[in-house]
């Protein structure tokens, strides 16, 4: 049994070459787990953040070389990338700009020979490439270790798929799951202020589709941080370092509690440049990332470019797995509790990249009339003002639906009375 699927293994990889020509898949291929656990019963899991290429050559040059760095420090098992790879905003007019920046940032990896997947952030679809094309274009790579899926059409957003974890290499079996989730670019569901969010008919889908899947440890990567990172930090449960506020929708869609519910017991993200602190809330592991590109803002001056790993062990709960950041020099970044936690508390997610423009170096924030409202809303100061306003419209509706009842009433008295 276990030759016959290294053959039908061996089978498919020679149909990833023919896939780029015809970019067709036997469903049979598709089955074949590609990840696996080791020997050991670990797998690992390098997450890239916030790659941000396309600003300058110079910067994507540096960039490279962490990318490679990084995979020849911890020879991971899987790369997750994060969402921003590309800073579609500096796009200077060519068509096959982005396709030329994802082949450069993508090259370290393949020469690495590391599968890796993406989900995409708010900026990655700015330049020549909408978001669907983004994402094609990545699951055509199959050969260079893409296992990167178009999304179903019932979910929002076109990065959403799922990839299982085998028990072992020659085992087909699943031992762990990595969900990535598109969080989209501006808005959350009835709200176009703020940074992006998986919307409900995501979660929806995604409760439908666990539903007939083995149970089995899992964790989600995601663009923008859940609401319940500002939780996390104001318990001071974390550990790590936040030195910009949390950029979390203005609408939650309780993807946390979903996920939990579900039990996908770790979230992982990007989108905070400055922010690169995990902890366990309510059972769930939540983590940023850590900056790793040169293009952008970010991190502070000190930190160095870098990445988060994740080290899954075979039957752990994902919340329990460790974690750690691995610097562009090789160095471990240490991360313990902050003492001064309290002069980072928040209670509102910042508005996000829908009142900045955002330049090379740093975003330039222009707050307005809407930016008001918006952060009122989110206070739950809303539904204050909708009941101060039933409140003092209530009398004038009453008033009216009395007179209108009077009228009406003193109408068929007069009409039964007959007319003179």
């Amino acid at each position: 049994m276990g030759h016959a699927r290294r053959s039908m293994h061996g089978i498919c990889q020679l149909l990833t070459l023919f896939n780029q020509f015809t970019h067709f898949e036997p469903v049979f291929c598709k089955s074949v787990p590609k990840l696996a656990f080791n020997d050991e019963g670990t797998f690992k899991v390098l997450q890239l953040a916030d790659l941000h290429y396309g600003h300058f050559p110079e910067l994507d040059e540096h960039t490279d070389k962490v990318i490679a760095n990084l995979l020849e420090y911890e020879k991971p098992d899987f790369v997750a990338l994060s969402g921003d790879m590309v800073s579609g905003f500096a796009w200077d007019g060519r068509q096959g700009w982005f396709e030329e920046r994802w082949r450069q940032l993508t090259a370290p990896i393949a020469a690495a020979r590391v599968p890796y997947g993406l989900v995409l952030g708010n900026h990655d679809d700015e330049a020549d490439l909408m978001r669907v094309e983004i994402v094609t274009l990545d699951a055509r790579l199959r050969a260079q270790g893409s296992m990167t899926k178009v999304g179903p059409k019932e979910a929002i957003g076109l990065s959403n798929y799922y990839l299982d974890i085998a028990a072992s290499r020659s085992s087909a079996a699943s031992a762990a799951r990595i969900w990535m989730l598109d969080s989209g670019g501006l808005g959350c569901s009835w709200i176009s202020a703020g940074s992006g969010c998986v919307e409900k008919p995501t979660i929806w889908w995604m409760n439908r589709t666990q539903q007939h899947l083995p149970k089995v440890p899992s964790l989600a990567f995601v663009h923008v941080p859940v609401p319940e990172f500002m939780d996390l930090w104001n318990r001071g449960a974390a550990r790590g370092s936040k030195h910009e506020t949390v950029n979390c929708p203005m609408h939650d869609s309780r993807l946390f509690r979903a996920a939990r519910e579900m039990g996908v017991s770790a979230i992982y993200s990007g989108h905070d440049h400055d922010n690169n602190y995990e902890g366990v809330l309510d059972g769930v592991r939540l983590a940023y990332g850590h900056k790793t590109g040169y293009g952008s803002y970010g991190p502070p001056p000190g930190w160095g470019h870098g990445g988060r790993v994740v080290l899954l062990r075979r039957g752990q709960d994902a919340a329990q797995a460790e974690t750690w950041i691995r610097l562009e020099n090789g160095a471990l970044l240490h991360q313990s509790k902050n003492p001064r936690y309290a002069a980072g508390r928040q209670t509102v997610c910042e508005p996000g990249p829908f009142f900045c423009s955002e330049y090379p170096f740093e975003p330039v924030c222009k707050p307005g009339w809407r930016h008001a409202v918006a952060e009122l809303w989110q206070r739950r100061m809303g539904y204050c003002l909708l009941v101060l306003l039933a409140l003092a419209c209530g009398p004038v509706v009453a008033l009216y639906l009395y007179r209108r009842k009077r009228r009406r009433a003193l109408k068929g008295t007069i009409d039964g009375k007959g007319s003179l």
